[in-house]
């Protein structure tokens, strides 16, 4: 399996409290698999990068060990890429005749109508 750049908002009740802050960076450390950690303490939130192939087990593992400290966790998925519009279209395909070279068509009279 390969490893995937997933990126994840966590919810914290108060990051202005120290014993809440400490428990969050303690808990965040203790997984490899982050690597970015962003406090915005004005929106309470920790916003992290997680590389692995699985961040649903990642997500449980937070919320088992945040306890009540996290209120949410949240997977943030990346936008797909947008295809090109200054792409040309591909040229249609000529039609193929009905007659093969070299080989006389006989038409009926339906076909000269």
């Amino acid at each position: 399996m390969s490893d995937k750049v997933t990126t994840m908002v966590l919810k914290v009740v108060d990051l202005h409290c120290d014993s809440c802050y400490k428990k969050i960076k303690k808990v965040l450390c203790k997984f490899p698999e982050i690597r970015n950690q962003e406090y915005d303490e004005k929106a309470n939130t920790v916003k992290i990068t997680v590389v692995c192939c699985n961040p649903e087990k990642i997500r449980e593992k937070l919320c088992c060990k945040g306890g009540k400290t996290i209120k949410s966790i949240e997977i943030i998925k990346k936008p797909e890429p947008k295809p090109n519009k200054d792409e040309k279209p591909k040229p249609k395909p000529k039609p193929k005749p009905d007659v093969l070279p070299g080989r006389i068509r006989i038409l009926s009279n339906k076909d000269l109508l």
